[in-house]
């Protein structure tokens, strides 16, 4: 009974490692696609998108005692005619404050004021989804590893009730690539012992396909372009440009409120110049929203108004 606790544990542990590792990577990069400008040294980049990433949305204001800070927020107050919240319970470890909710609105109350930042327009954790994800590569995964260990031993063995342990331990051994011999002709023989062959197909090479699928599928949900070279080369332009407005829209709805919240801040506290919060996807992330902007610089510096109609930039 030991034994078999122990094989049900090791597999339960191998099965919740590798869940979580898929989750963790997903989570790293989620975390670090957005970059965000200037913020005032007493604000926390780092907190601010993890608080997004696992709460759908974070509060920004000026505190007497600690100056600039993000926190994390609760709705209060009542919804305006925008359906937005007009008053939020900030808070964090030792720390809470009910502040109302800049909104540009003539009726907003000028004093005691916080930015509302926005993980998409519908407040939606990007954690929910993620998880989605890391399961299915989770499933994938470790149904790889099953296939492959029965077809490395593709057998059952067949023996009485007393040879049960003997078996075990040998077949523990050859599964550890370890080599074995046994010397009791008597215990294990042909009259005694038979093996059955599974016959287990080898399907790890698709599910290795199918964990891309998957994988490419989580990069294009939070906006990153994922078609190799070999995959560009057989999709005609149509299915191309398709496919990077779909990447381009999914990073444009967490990029967007990200800098909807950068201007409602700015206006809120007076930023002007080279002091105004500002935020981008990083530089070395390579998205449809980098090139566009490449190709608008690459025609400004040419001589060519920014000013153009957009068809004609982008014809």
């Amino acid at each position: 009974m030991a034994k078999k606790n122990s094989q049900f544990f090791d597999s339960l542990y191998l099965n919740d490692s590798t869940y979580i590792d898929y989750l963790e990577r997903m989570t790293k990069i989620c975390l670090s696609m957005f970059e965000w400008i200037n913020l005032p040294s007493s604000m926390d980049s780092r907190f601010l998108e993890r608080t997004l990433f696992f709460e759908g949305r974070a509060s920004l204001l000026y505190d007497d005692k600690y100056g600039f800070i993000n926190t994390k927020c609760a709705d209060g107050g009542y919804l305006n005619i925008y359906e937005l919240p007009t008053q939020l319970h900030c808070y964090s470890q030792q720390y809470s404050a009910d502040r109302l909710v800049y909104s540009g609105l003539p009726t907003d109350v000028l004093t005691d004021q916080c930015v509302l930042v926005l993980n998409n327009w519908e407040r939606i954790p990007t954690n929910n989804t993620i998880q989605l994800f890391a399961y299915r590569m989770y499933l994938a995964q470790r149904s790889c590893d099953v296939n492959v260990m029965a077809t490395r031993t593709p057998v059952l063995i067949l023996g009485t009730e007393k040879q049960k342990l003997t078996l075990e331990n040998l077949y523990n051994k050859y599964d550890g690539n370890q080599p074995f011999i046994f010397g009791d002709k008597d215990i294990i023989s042909n009259d005694m012992m038979k093996a059955i062959n599974t016959q287990a197909p080898y399907v790890a090479d698709k599910l290795c396909e199918y964990k891309k699928e998957i994988w490419n599928e989580f990069l294009t949900f939070i906006g990153v372009n994922n078609i190799d070279v070999e995959k560009k080369e057989r999709l005609i332009s149509g299915e191309s440009n398709s496919n990077n407005e779909v990447i381009n829209l999914n990073l444009q709805s967490y990029l967007a409120p990200r800098k909807k919240a950068c201007e409602q801040f700015n206006e809120l506290f007076g930023l002007t110049g080279d002091k105004k919060i500002d935020v981008r996807v990083r530089s070395d992330l390579f998205n449809t929203i980098k090139m566009e902007e490449s190709i608008i610089t690459d025609y400004n510096n040419n001589g060519v108004d920014d000013t153009m109609e957009e068809g004609v930039i982008n014809g």
